[in-house]
This record gives structure tokens, C-alpha cells and sequence, in this order.
């Protein structure tokens, strides 16, 4: 599934139960999971460190380096004013049963 996020820092997405939060690393914007590597906190809701140019955790006060957010960073291509990047596509819903079929129990 193709996703569009705003291309300035900290703009943010969800999609089921994976969020996307968009940054300023250095001089371009990437997107990355917005979770943190210590317990998969929600890096949105952090702090940006503008010292160390990283997000500090809600949870722990953990410091994600600019190295930790690379690591989570998603493959995206700058369109204007939106990054566009691909995520998976959400699980299926299980199909119904048929009406008048037999039940498997």
C-alpha cells in the first residue's frame, strides 16, 4: 500500500497498528517507524533533542541517536510537498461463511 506524508518534521501517520513519523535528519526528511528501540514506545509523543538531533522516549527518557533512527528509517521519495513510501498491506478479514453452507463444527 502507497502512503503520502507531509514532508516537514514530525508530521506522522498510522496505518492499523504501525505509526510512521516523519523527521528532519540533517538536510532531508525521511520517514521512520515511530518506535523506540527499547520497548517500542511511540517516538511521537518524545522529545526532540535538538542537541544530539534525536528523540527522547516518552516511556524511558532513552535517547535515540540519529544511528538508532536510521535504523528504523522506510525507504521514501520526496514528491513535492509529501514523502510517498510503501508499507505493507493490512492483514485480510476472514471471509464469512456462505450462507447455507455447512458450518464446520
Amino acid at each position: 500500500m502507497m502512503l503520502e506524508l507531509e514532508a516537514r518534521h514530525w508530521s506522522q501517520v498510522r496505518v492499523d497498528d504501525e505509526r510512521y513519523l516523519c523527521l528532519r535528519l540533517g538536510d532531508r526528511f525521511s520517514v521512520i517507524l515511530d518506535r523506540c528501540k527499547h520497548k517500542g514506545g511511540p517516538l511521537s509523543k518524545g522529545t526532540w533533542d535538538e542537541a544530539a538531533q534525536g528523540i527522547r522516549c516518552p516511556w524511558h527518557d532513552l535517547l535515540n541517536t540519529p544511528r538508532d533512527l536510521a535504523r528504523r528509517q522506510v525507504p521514501s521519495v520526496r514528491v513535492g510537498s509529501v514523502l510517498r513510501f510503501l508499507v505493507p498491506d493490512p492483514p485480510a478479514a476472514p471471509e464469512a461463511p456462505a450462507r447455507g453452507a455447512p458450518s464446520s463444527s
